[in-house]
């Protein structure tokens, strides 16, 4: 018995050190909501940008309609406190996507389906820019709720080795038939790294209308959108690429 004491303190001393090394590998990135102005004046003395690469993938939801994923890329130019840079935006726009009705014993019952959550195999990114204009720098995520589209922002985004999963501070819901659906503002962060393609993870939730969260399935979709570059490595074709 005392010859095993040493093996098996080993072993639990090696399982304490790895969930510790897995702990330190998650990260919560902190978020700023900026004006459109604010963060495109980084990147361009005009306080506009015109997106270098572009990328909208449907999203195949449990909806009629259509549902979108925009990812989108642009370049600061020189001068400007992100000269050289790249910034990455996204946005998911469920404003034409509509419930669908299924039969429950005979009675049309609404189908909802809504997102709650986006993961991004991002990489590195920069954090040493002042988005926001507080003089302090350090941001790493921002938000553009003033000057721009959407309406659904930012609940806690954690970065795991090199994914960021970002979760939305309310569900994220296809529309009816006395309302559009949502879609949330762009959002986006800056890397040293020109752009490729990858594919993000998107949760969904569906179910009846009346039904219990707790009832409702969960679905994962798996859509392309641009991110930085990892390595040395070639970027990849794009899809419909000769």
């Amino acid at each position: 018995m005392i010859g095993r004491m040493p093996v098996f303190m080993s072993v639990v001393l090696g399982l304490v050190l790895t969930m510790g090394c897995e702990v330190k590998r998650e990260i919560h990135l902190t978020t700023v909501n900026v004006r459109a102005s604010a963060i495109y004046c980084l990147f361009d003395p005009s306080c506009t940008v015109t997106a270098t690469d572009s990328l909208t993938t449907p999203i195949p939801m449990s909806a009629g309609g259509t549902s979108f994923l925009h990812s989108r890329t642009f370049v600061g130019k020189s001068g400007t406190p992100a000269s050289g840079l790249y910034g990455y935006e996204y946005q998911i726009d469920l404003s034409k996507a509509v419930e669908t009705m299924v039969d429950v014993k005979g009675v049309a019952t609404k189908n909802l389906s809504c997102l709650e959550s986006v993961t991004l195999e991002f990489g590195s990114f920069i954090d040493h820019l002042d988005y926001n204009g507080d003089g302090k720098a350090g941001d790493v995520l921002y938000v553009v709720t003033g000057d721009g589209p959407g309406r659904i922002g930012l609940g806690s985004v954690h970065k795991w080795s090199n994914r960021i999963i970002v979760n939305f501070d309310s569900l994220l819901c296809v529309g009816g038939s006395s309302h559009q659906g949502d879609s949330t503002y762009f959002f986006g962060l800056v890397s040293a790294q020109p752009p490729t393609s990858v594919a993000a993870s998107i949760k969904e939730t569906v179910g009846l209308a009346s039904e219990s969260p707790k009832l409702k399935k969960e679905r994962r979709h798996d859509v392309l959108v641009r991110v930085p570059q990892t390595g040395t490595a070639s970027e990849p074709d794009r899809p419909g690429s000769p």
